[in-house]
């Protein structure tokens, strides 16, 4: 009789502890962001000069784009294509490119974030190549550094939305 009374109890009592939630602390959406002000793109001579134009444009254009609700600190963009490498493939261009990333603080000059990334694209016409990876490898940065550039819509996206 005991047995069946405490599961009766438990049974009455499970519904409300399955309930229960700790409430999550209040989190800034721009507690880990910077104003970002500007960005510059270098890489070694052995990459093409079109890669690393192209990206510091849409690097650049996706900053100016972006507005911020409150005074953040002030950053500029330091973007190294560190590696390019131009991979074999029977038809098109594959490219991957190792970029390195720091903020920079504008107020005394000292790095004050800095992470590193890969990029991989295919294109099927090798002069688009580069210029595809330019806009990967923007997108990456403005991804992380919540900057609101206008992404440019894919085969995929253009599918998906009804385009």
């Amino acid at each position: 009789m005991r047995r069946l009374f405490s599961l009766c109890l438990l049974m009455a009592v499970l519904p409300l502890l399955m309930a229960f939630r700790l409430e999550t602390a209040a989190r800034d959406p721009e507690s880990l962001l910077y104003d970002v002000r500007g960005a510059f793109v270098a890489a070694k001579s052995d990459i093409p000069p079109l890669l690393v134009a192209e990206t510091d444009r849409l690097v650049n254009e996706a900053i100016i784009s972006t507005v911020r609700q409150r005074v953040l600190p002030r950053t500029i963009l330091t973007v190294r294509i560190d590696r390019l490498v131009k991979l074999p493939v029977l038809l098109g261009r594959k490219r991957e490119a190792a970029v390195s990333v720091e903020a920079v603080a504008v107020a005394n000059g000292e790095v004050i974030a800095e992470g590193s990334f890969s990029v991989t694209v295919y294109s099927l016409n090798a002069a688009t190549a580069d210029l595809v990876l330019a806009e990967r490898i923007a997108e990456r940065v403005a991804s992380e550094f919540q900057l609101s550039g206008e992404r440019r819509s894919t085969l995929a996206t253009a599918l998906s939305s009804g385009r």
